[in-house]
Order: structure tokens, then C-alpha cells, then sequence
């Protein structure tokens, strides 16, 4: 119960949020909306392995499987392709061939279902897994079917691969000019695509559940600015440094020397941690400014479209 009515609540948020909204079957709602059932599915077919009696039939059996995997691919994997999909324009400056990924989300999906749901029946039915043998013809359809479903959902896979490489080559066609490809809703989509190496040009200002959103309702009805009229500011940005990423490996190395009892090589780690640690606190380079210039030509270099 201390998971399934917290997902619960949480399912009910993400209908309601889409309730009367203007949805757009683009390949990231599809991805959403097989997130919501398989998810779904998954978290009932748990509270029905919280009960005694049931999982005392279906304890280590293909029905645990066929859980697992519910919860796991449809709230996980789908999930991670919907935000991947979705983000992948403002990381990379194009989208998606959606195309391909309608086709690979076909076939992902129609494969987990038909991989899957089979095993429900068979865990009922007492078939154990980790077994390679079982003597019981009647339930080889069942294995048959889980196979087929398995070659769609590596079809799938290989369509996604597909979808990376055509969309890598229509780059240009598929470039996101404007920033907002998706016509969204939070302040991401106010700057260009790929996002700028300082963000924003300057601070924005947030006084709205959704502030992009009403930006956009209000001023570019009206007539947009021009981004020759603004004036930009020197921005203050803190340099690289690599002190994170040695620190953390040498805090890795000790907690995997105190684990198996290694002296030397735990002291080792430990000092390297704290000595990298002292050694950042004397450096005095540690931050720099964009000119104003440089912010300017940054800014009107995507806006071509925007305007």
C-alpha cells in the first residue's frame, strides 16, 4: 500500500493534467501514454502479489516476471524514451524523425505486450522461472508467443537505432530553428537549440504557474521585441575544473577499500580525496564573464525564424 497509493494518485495527476488539454500524438505522448497503462498494469498486478494467498502461488513464478518487467519497462524505459525524445531538440538542436519513431514505438509496444503477457498466465498456471525445460506441452504457445513478442520488441530496438542514424543524417530538415519545437509551456523553451553554454541571457522573471507560456500568449500577440532592441549584459560564469570528478573517484576507491578491508589502497583514496579537496579551496581562477558582445551575437544568431 505505501507504493501502490502514492502511484495511484500520482497516475490520476497525469490524466487529469491531460484533461481538456490540446494533446498532440506526437511521439512523446505516445510514449507517455504507454507509460501510463504498462505502469499501470504493473502496479496492480503488485498489489495483487501483496496479498498472501496469491503470492503464495505465484511466489518465483513467470507471474513475477511478467510484474517486474511491467513495472520496470513501462515505468522506466517508456518513461525514459517520452523525456529523451522530447529533450532531444533543445540538447541537440533537431529532432527526432517521427516517422521512425512512431514505427519503433509499434513495435516496442505491441512486442512487450505479447512478450509479457503470456507469462501472467503461465505464473498463475505454476510455471517456475529459471527453468530451460518444462515438460507440460499445453503451455509451449505461451512460450511461443513470449518469443515472437520478443524478435518485435527487438525490431523495435533496431528502429530506434535507425531513427538515430536517419535523424542524424536530415539534421538540416529536421534543425529546430526556433527553440520551442513543441510549442511547450516552461522556460527551457525560451532560449535556442541547442541551449546556449550560459542559459539565459538574463535571468528570467517568473511570476505565472507556467511563464514561458503567458510570455508568449501576451507579447508575441502583440508583436514580438526585437532582440536588436534588447540590451544585453556581461554574464558572470564559474570556470571548468576537474576537482568534482577526482574527488569522486577517490571517495569510490576508499569506500571500495573499506568494503574489502584494503588498508593502503583505502588511505590512498583517502587522502587523495582530501588533499584535491585542499587543493580547490586555493585556487583563485574560478570564475569569468561572457561579454556583453558575445551574449549579443549568441542570441541573435537562432532568431531568425523567431521573429
Amino acid at each position: 500500500m505505501i507504493i501502490a497509493i502514492p502511484t495511484g494518485v500520482k497516475i490520476f495527476n497525469w490524466l487529469f493534467t491531460m484533461y481538456l488539454g490540446r494533446i498532440i500524438l506526437a511521439t512523446p505522448m505516445l510514449w507517455v501514454t504507454a507509460f501510463f497503462t504498462t505502469f499501470a498494469i504493473g502496479g496492480m498486478t503488485g498489489v495483487m502479489m501483496a496479498i498472501p494467498p496469491v503470492d503464495f502461488q505465484v511466489h518465483n513464478s513467470l507471474f513475477l516476471v511478467a510484474h517486474f518487467h511491467n513495472v520496470l519497462i513501462g515505468g522506466v524505459i517508456f518513461g525514459y524514451f517520452a523525456g529523451i525524445i522530447y529533450w532531444f531538440p533543445k540538447a541537440f538542436g533537431y529532432k527526432l524523425d517521427e516517422k521512425w519513431g512512431i514505427w519503433s514505438f509499434v513495435f516496442w509496444v505491441l512486442g512487450f505486450y505479447v512478450a509479457f503477457m503470456p507469462l501472467y498466465v503461465l505464473g498463475l498456471n505454476g510455471v517456475m522461472r529459471r527453468m530451460n525445460h518444462y515438460d507440460n506441452t499445453e503451455f509451449q504457445p505461451f512460450f511461443i508467443a513470449a518469443a515472437i513478442g520478443a524478435v518485435f520488441v527487438l525490431i523495435g530496438i533496431l528502429l530506434q537505432i535507425g531513427q538515430l542514424i536517419v535523424s542524424f543524417k536530415n539534421r538540416e530538415r529536421l534543425r529546430d530553428h526556433t527553440g520551442d519545437p513543441w510549442h511547450g509551456r516552461t522556460l527551457e523553451w525560451s532560449v535556442a537549440s541547442p541551449a546556449p553554454f550560459y542559459n539565459f541571457a538574463e535571468l528570467p522573471r517568473v511570476d505565472a504557474r507556467d511563464p514561458f507560456w503567458v510570455y508568449k500568449q501576451e507579447h508575441l500577440a502583440e508583436g514580438h521585441v526585437h532582440p536588436k532592441d534588447l540590451h544585453f549584459k556581461p554574464i558572470h560564469m564559474p570556470k571548468n575544473t576537474a576537482a568534482g570528478f577526482i574527488i569522486a573517484m577517490f571517495a569510490g576507491i576508499t569506500g571500495f577499500a573499506l568494503v574489502w578491508h584494503m588498508l593502503i589502497v583505502g588511505v590512498i583514496g583517502f587522502l587523495g580525496t582530501i588533499i584535491t579537496m585542499i587543493a580547490r579551496t586555493f585556487a583563485t581562477e574560478v570564475d569569468y564573464y561572457v561579454d556583453a558582445e558575445t551574449v549579443k551575437h549568441t542570441e541573435l544568431s537562432h532568431v531568425k525564424e523567431m521573429i
